[in-house]
């Protein structure tokens, strides 16, 4: 029997992240290294840490007497630097930052900036009629600030008679800094409260697991409105490194950014190595200086083209928003696991479980659902008590997620038991799609369901129900699909299509049974209509 697989010289807790808050952080990381670059933008514009803390404690100073302490601040802004500086000036008022994905439209935006109760709205100026068209149900609304002009001075007008020092502010602990709204079992996305523990743990955790220098520069490929971004650009400044930022993914773009920039370190997600891999290999692929990727979710099957392809390892790993970092496979495995489908093992001071339906742990070898506790968890559903006590049954989080352990104590993800879809690495529910589909007058009802893709993990594909005596010729599939794009965001839109000529199957209480859905025939695509044969590949 091999040795149990267990970590190696990762330090004690904190030891990477001894700061009390996410602003004492950046104060001495921006104090110790001014003229460093914090963020190097994939066009050539880099914000050094003396810029990125002079541009944040003004904007915060303009917002100290506009702020209280708990209230609610949406930011709909793409990859620019005032995301950042945004986040930061909204903390040190110890209020929290609501991120809301800028591809988002009136529906799930609507129900973001409603939920949050959002005070201030900071936009760019392509989201300035969205916020418009809502603003008459937006009843805790005060204000809407417009990034406008030459980047990172975007906030420039919007100054306070003097900065917020960062060095005097009050923030604590235990205030919750920012919400992000994920997709959970039932109903439309909850807003997961996360404090300045959650961030330094992640940052202490990731930084144990794989240490970095000031020479270290840090890809980021990922929209700013994902949490990601936000602890990768900390990692950068707790260590005197510098975060590389794509403006948004690009397969031909990838390389040459990860080049000239000399990036050291990747983050990626999902199905982004299967699109690298379906570039033409390059005489440079091994032309590069980094150093490791971390990753969620590698296809095993590409796993090793990927490592011999472009030279570095590509290390798996697990988390989640309300559990943090979950797990990782510790580099002294990653050649002999490359390929395993193994998401590692629990990272430093998180303990998990499987369970059965019972709550019974299962045997070694078993699929369970994953339940977690470990520190830097998040703190509950905002406006949500019952969902936050079901979440966290004893203290364990119930992640909603399958897996099983083999017998050295590595980890394997198997499946969700929520009723969530991962499109192209982008969570959705199904509630929210099925709610946009119901708004139609011709609808009855609708399902809507994964179904697996190669290229994006899952595709969404919607059952529709039509009102008596509509067919298709009343209601088409391409009208179906263009209603739920102008109320929803691009990676929620269905790309099947499949008419009920009978209602759904349902249950006692008449919610449809969609595990008969799922069943019904092997392939579940064929013979539905396809918006990406019908309008061509669509993302």
């Amino acid at each position: 029997m091999q040795e149990r697989a267990g970590w190696r010289n990762v330090g004690e807790q904190w030891s990477a992240a001894p700061q009390q808050t996410v602003i004492q952080l950046v104060d001495e990381a921006c104090r110790r290294w001014p003229d460093a670059p914090a963020m190097i933008f994939e066009d050539g514009l880099v914000v050094t840490y003396v810029e990125l803390l002079a541009a944040s404690e003004r904007f915060a100073g303009y917002l100290a007497d506009r702020i209280q302490p708990g209230e609610a601040v949406a930011v709909i802004l793409r990859n620019r630097a005032e995301f950042m500086i945004t986040w930061l000036a909204v903390v040190a008022n110890r209020a929290v930052l609501v991120s809301v994905n800028p591809d988002d439209k009136i529906l799930d935006a609507g129900h973001i900036l409603r939920d949050s109760a959002s005070t201030i709205v900071i936009l760019a100026d392509e989201h300035e009629s969205l916020v418009e068209e809502l603003r008459p149900e937006l009843t805790a609304l005060r204000e809407v600030i417009t990034v406008r002009g030459d980047e990172p001075h975007g906030l420039a007008a919007y100054s306070g008679s003097q900065p917020l020092r960062f060095a005097d502010t009050q923030c604590a602990r235990e205030d919750i800094s920012n919400i992000y709204y994920t997709s959970g079992t039932t109903g439309m996305p909850k807003g997961c409260m996360v404090d300045h523990e959650w961030w330094l743990r992640t940052v202490d955790v990731l930084l144990r697991r794989i240490p970095q220098t000031p020479s270290d520069r840090v890809l980021c490929c990922l929209q700013f409105f994902y949490a990601d971004p936000g602890h990768l650009l900390l990692e950068c400044l707790t260590t005197g490194g510098a975060l590389v930022v794509m403006r948004r993914f690009s397969v031909s773009r990838f390389w040459d950014v990860v080049r000239e920039h000399r990036v050291t370190l990747i983050l990626s997600f999902s199905s982004i190595p299967l699109f690298l891999l379906k570039a033409e290999p390059d005489p440079r692929d091994r032309d590069n200086e980094v150093r490791v990727a971390r990753h969620l979710a590698m296809p095993p099957d590409l796993h090793r083209q990927v490592v011999e392809r472009w030279g570095f390892p590509w290390i798996e790993g697990y988390g989640i928003t309300e559990g943090n970092v979950v797990t990782s496979m510790p580099l002294a495995y990653a050649n002999e696991m490359t390929g395993s489908g193994s998401i590692g093992i629990p990272v430093p001071e998180v303990d998990i479980r499987l369970v059965g339906d019972n709550g019974a742990d299962v045997p070694t070898g078993t699929t369970g659902e994953f339940l977690v506790r470990g520190p830097g968890m998040f703190r509950g559903y905002l406006n949500r008590p019952e969902a936050t006590e079901e979440a966290l049954p004893g203290g364990w989080l119930r992640t909603g997620d399958l897996g099983r352990q083999d017998e050295r104590g590595f980890l394997y993800f198997v499946g969700r038991k929520k009723d969530v879809i991962r499109r192209s690495g982008q969570n959705l529910t199904a509630a929210e799609v099925e709610d946009a589909l119901r708004a139609h007058p011709m609808i009855v009802d609708a399902a809507v369901i994964p179904v697996p893709d190669r290229e994006r993990g899952e595709e969404v594909k919607a059952y529709v129900l039509l009102a008596d005596g509509m067919t298709e010729s009343d209601l088409s599939a391409d009208k179906i699909v263009k209603f739920c794009a102008d109320r929803l965001a691009w990676y929620k839109v269905p790309r099947y299509v499949e008419y009920r000529a009978t209602d759904f199957p349902r249950t006692p209480s008449m919610r449809v049974r969609k595990e008969v859905l799922k069943t019904e025939r092997a392939d579940l695509t064929a013979g539905c209509w396809d918006r990406d044969r019908a309008w061509g590949n669509c993302g």
